[in-house]
């Protein structure tokens, strides 16, 4: 199911995205600024939404309609190595997400979380050689070789400036392509945090049916496409600083894992590196920090607004709190009552095998077992007991 939408995303998304890589004459209609327009805001969201298939078949395109004496002047992404890497890459992703659902999740993690960062890598390839090329082409077709005049600030006082559509057309491109692109990193983000692989076939299933849609929409009627873009790039504004959390939470937690020894030298038991978990003290879920003790036994948790400006500390609701062992990484269990448990804070995978140090810094009230590896242990103690002959409510 997902090479056919991926298909159905190749044969119909990328046509006009295709078309516009190898300029060819066009006639007077379609040189409509509106045509060019809708054009290249259905390009620039498809691209974002799947960046290393927009570059690898542009590529390939170009290869193959240049004639064989050109193609050693071609740019670097319309070479075979390029394209050809990328196809392979993605016949990579295919037979994951094909053969994933067969074997267990955590099976599969490691790959997804490979899977990750060539999404922000070929999300960086898009961004500067594709963006600016249709942003450029669009800003063409909008002046019809005619300039915008606006008034200009010179000492002079020489009337108007003329002002290439170009200089602001390029970097409204490149804010859309961003926004939208983050929003679909997110799903990649959910899929390494999913423990279950046909809900990450589901999650990747309903990315690709929403290219289909732009892409058979715009068969349809262009100016609908871009019309549908144009809500898509507006939700992923508003949906952004969340999905810009859920990103970076997913690089750091990737990169502990598939970087065991990098993560090992930065692990700061003592302050361990958290992400929120839900609401925690009014903090928006995925807020990344550390977890400290204060001089005075407050437990508080310290960030910084926008990961840059000034440092924060919000202290952690008072209660139990125990420090869980997790299949990768650790997390704060808080207990106000004798049945209100919560996971209030998420530690990287780097404090695996520190749960003891942090349980003492920061004066917790002890560690436990993961709920699966406690059913695991009580599972293996019920099988010994049966087989010793001492019956399933002993031990052994």
């Amino acid at each position: 199911m997902m090479a056919i939408w991926r298909t159905l995303y190749l044969l119909f998304f990328l046509s006009p995205l295709l078309s516009a890589a190898e300029p060819e004459p066009v006639s007077e209609t379609e040189l409509l600024p509106g045509i060019a327009l809708s054009q290249g805001i259905t390009e620039i969201t498809g691209v974002a939404i799947s960046p290393m298939l927009g570059v690898s078949a542009v590529g390939a395109w170009r290869y193959w309609n240049t004639p064989a004496a050109g193609r050693d002047t071609l740019p670097w992404y319309a070479q075979p190595w390029a394209w050809g890497t990328g196809f392979a890459l993605l016949t990579l992703c295919f037979l994951k997400d094909s053969l994933g659902t067969a074997v267990p999740g955590v099976l599969k993690k490691p790959f997804d979380m490979v899977e990750l960062f060539e999404n922000k890598a070929s999300a960086l390839v898009a961004s500067s050689a594709f963006v600016p090329l249709i942003a450029r082409e669009m800003a063409k077709h909008l002046q019809a070789e005619r300039t915008i005049d606006i008034p200009s600030a010179s000492i002079t006082g020489l009337g108007f400036a003329a002002i290439d559509a170009t200089w602001w057309m390029v970097p409204t491109a490149i804010a859309a392509f961003l926004v939208v692109w983050i929003c679909s990193h997110a799903i990649n983000v959910l899929i390494i945090l999913s423990p279950f692989s046909t809900l990450d076939a589901l999650l990747k299933l309903a990315r690709t049916s929403v290219l289909a849609i732009v892409g058979l929409t715009y068969l349809i009627a262009p100016w609908l496409a871009a019309a549908l873009c144009l809500v898509l790039i507006a939700a992923a504004v508003w949906l952004a600083p969340a999905a810009m959390r859920l990103a970076i939470f997913g690089a750091s937690y990737a990169s502990d894992i598939l970087l065991p020894w990098r993560g090992r030298k930065r692990a700061t038991p003592e302050q361990p590196h958290a992400f929120t978990l839900g609401r925690t003290a009014g903090l928006p879920p995925r807020t990344g920090g550390r977890m400290i003790m204060l001089d005075d036994g407050t437990a508080v948790f310290r960030y910084r607004r926008w990961c840059v400006l000034d440092e924060r500390s919000i202290p952690l609701p008072d209660g139990t709190r125990h420090v869980e062992k997790g299949l990768f990484s650790p997390s704060l269990i808080h207990q106000a009552g004798t049945h209100d448990e919560a996971k209030i804070l998420l530690f990287l995978p780097r404090y695996r095998g520190h749960e003891e140090t942090m349980s003492h810094h920061l004066k917790l009230h002890g560690v436990r077992e993961h709920a699966m590896a406690r059913g695991f242990a009580a599972l293996k103690n019920w099988v010994i007991g049966i087989l010793r002959g001492g019956g399933a409510g002993q031990t052994g």
